[in-house]
């Protein structure tokens, strides 16, 4: 993975992912596609795997899960620590989620833990 690949945000609440994309362009990330839904990231990574996915720990499915674990790049973001969310940890590893308040410098290291 390089800055050469698109990442690709995927979250229902509008201003979070602008707020993200405003990060990842002032942060040398410029290749940013937004998905509003699951239904809709998914569309994109059978068209191109070539993401590192940002997705909301909401939208995640035992479905999705699949598809994410082939991707290997991604990272999923929780607002909390809820029983979903620690049974997800578990599921696919602790150093892929990011609990909020997303910190700018915290987003950095994972994404470029995995460049």
């Amino acid at each position: 993975m390089n800055f050469s690949n698109p990442i690709l945000i995927c979250d229902e609440n509008e201003e979070f992912r602008i707020l993200l994309r405003d990060i990842l362009t002032k942060n040398g990330f410029f290749h940013v596609v937004e998905a509003s839904s699951l239904e809709e990231a998914m569309g994109y990574l059978k068209i191109k795997n070539e993401y590192f996915v940002l997705i909301n720990a909401e939208s995640v499915t035992n479905d999705s899960l699949k598809i994410l674990s082939d991707q290997k790049s991604f990272l999923v973001l929780a607002e909390n620590a809820t029983p979903t969310t620690i049974s997800l940890a578990s599921k696919i590893g602790v150093d892929k989620i990011l609990s909020h308040p997303i910190h700018t410098r915290k987003l950095m290291n994972k994404i470029n833990s995995f460049i």
